[in-house]
């Protein structure tokens, strides 16, 4: 007989599914939390710059340049200058956005089908960070607020 799955496995994959089925609550959205859109809301601060380039390079199979991934606060403070967040030095260096006509401003690793394509190898801000919904969804699932802590 196996083995029933673990608390830490149930809570990962609720999360799983609900950031790539329900995100927010809408029902076949995905990936919102890696896009800027209208939102005050920024990518960082990524915590290990030079071994997510490392594990970048592993999983890619080719080399990334720190600015081809990463924005500083002298760049992204003057792409945002609305957004109270990309105006904080604290926050930086960020995740690179990707500046597209529709102003979603995706994460430039979120596939076509709003599918995180580094999600084995993603950064530290990405695995800790749960929107509200999420935070809802795992605390009524597994019925312990404590299984929910806040974003960090």
């Amino acid at each position: 007989m196996s083995e029933p799955p673990s608390e830490q496995e149930l809570r990962d994959q609720i999360i799983h599914y609900t950031c790539l089925k329900n995100c927010y609550g809408k029902k076949g959205n995905a990936g919102a939390c890696c896009t800027i859109q209208d939102r005050d809301w920024i990518i960082g601060p990524i915590t290990d710059p030079k071994d997510f380039l490392k594990r970048l390079r592993s999983h890619f199979g080719r080399e990334f340049r720190y600015d081809e991934v990463f924005i500083d606060y002298k760049e992204g403070h003057k792409l945002f200058p609305d957004k109270a967040t990309w105006q904080n030095p604290k926050h930086y260096p960020a995740l690179r956005v990707l500046l597209d006509p529709e102003a979603v401003y995706p994460c430039p690793f979120l596939g076509e089908q709003r599918q995180c394509t580094i999600q084995e190898i993603k950064p530290k801000i990405c695995s800790d960070y749960l929107c509200d919904h999420l935070k809802s969804v795992i605390s009524q699932t597994l019925g312990d607020d404590k299984k929910a802590p806040s974003a960090k």
